[in-house]
């Protein structure tokens, strides 16, 4: 079975379950859902916003550090972007990195892309790792959660925490030679790697710099990207009280964290339609709430995804357009003088 095909049928399996969701919850329901919301949708999409700038000034600091100093809002539009083509496209977020690195590569070197994008993927998904095991420890202490739900999230979790070590030690000892190990003895892959060996040793000397003197930008992007998951897991809270569900900050911390686990393990199903509504549905009836109020909980969060979606669609759009800025910063020869005519 082909990937699209897979994709199309993971998609429309979603699609599924998410009417599903809409059908059970009911018109009515859904109505009064949208109109508790009221004009505090304008406070999602700012508090949504507002973490996507967190996650961008993250990367930000990754390219100061190698001399590279975008304007903010270009790199937040393609920040944007990249969490479209994410919510899209079943890739486990490599197709929005992968986009993130095609567009900036009219402004730097692509060796200088590839690793600013991977670093900072790197730091989120470190900065993912730790707050999703500290969220499901203090609700393992303080909350009754199904011992499967558990076990699930801790082997996620393990997975995860390989992942990272790994792709940390990968760029610190050098893509170069582990490339050409695995892919040397195979004629058409090692032809290619000896053209494009230039490229992945000034790739490994990005990963080497940033790690060896980049301490104090990794820290600060670390942070930065704490900042924005913090800020999801608020923008639970805040739904939760305006739909007359009030909860704790430990209950918000713990609904986030499954939810974040849900989303990487669901990582084939494009937005992870249906399914993670589903999953958000159970939490919040876990922590002793009404199916309506998780489903109302999940849709709202789907309408802001799906804004903001729109949002980095419009912006694909205006930005493939675009002069780069180093053509638009090179002086142009003036024109040569032309004599008039007699």
């Amino acid at each position: 079975m082909s990937s699209k095909i897979l994709r199309n049928l993971f998609f429309g399996v979603g699609i599924l379950l998410f009417g599903a969701l809409l059908y059970n919850l009911g018109w009515d329901n859904l109505l009064k859902a949208l109109r508790q919301i009221g004009w505090w949708w304008v406070a999602l999409l700012a508090m949504a916003i507002t973490w996507q700038a967190c996650h961008t000034l993250a990367w930000h600091h990754i390219l100061r550090f190698s001399s590279h100093r975008l304007p903010f809002f270009r790199l937040f539009r393609l920040k944007i972007v990249a969490e479209a083509v994410n919510m899209i496209a079943p890739s486990a977020n490599i197709g929005g990195e992968t986009a993130r690195v095609f567009l900036i590569k009219k402004d730097i070197p692509t060796s200088d892309g590839i690793s600013s994008v991977v670093v900072d993927k790197t730091l989120d998904n470190v900065t993912k790792l730790l707050f999703n095991a500290l969220g499901l420890l203090l609700s393992v202490l303080f909350i009754p959660i199904p011992d499967a739900w558990v076990i699930g999230s801790l082997i996620y979790l393990f997975i995860a925490l390989l992942f990272a070590i790994a792709l940390i030690w990968v760029q610190v000892k050098g893509i170069t030679g582990w490339v050409s190990n695995i892919g040397g003895r195979i004629p058409r892959v090692k032809r290619w790697l000896e053209k494009q060996r230039q490229k992945l040793e000034s790739l490994d000397g990005n990963f080497k710099d940033i790690y060896a003197r980049g301490l104090p930008s990794l820290a600060i992007a670390t942070l930065w990207h704490l900042v924005g998951r913090t800020l999801g897991m608020l923008e639970i809270w805040l739904i939760m009280h305006l739909l007359g569900a009030p909860v704790t900050l430990l209950e918000a911390f713990f609904i986030a964290t499954v939810a974040n686990i849900a989303m990487g393990a669901l990582f084939l199903i494009p937005g992870q339609w249906g399914a993670l509504e589903y999953v958000q549905l159970l939490l919040v009836k876990l922590i002793g709430f009404t199916p309506e109020i998780g489903a109302s909980l999940a849709v709202i969060r789907r309408i802001r995804r799906v804004a903001l979606t729109g949002l980095g669609l419009a912006f694909f759009y205006l930005f493939k357009n675009e002069v780069p800025i180093k053509k638009a910063i090179t002086p142009q020869p003036n024109p040569p003088d032309i004599p008039p005519a007699d």
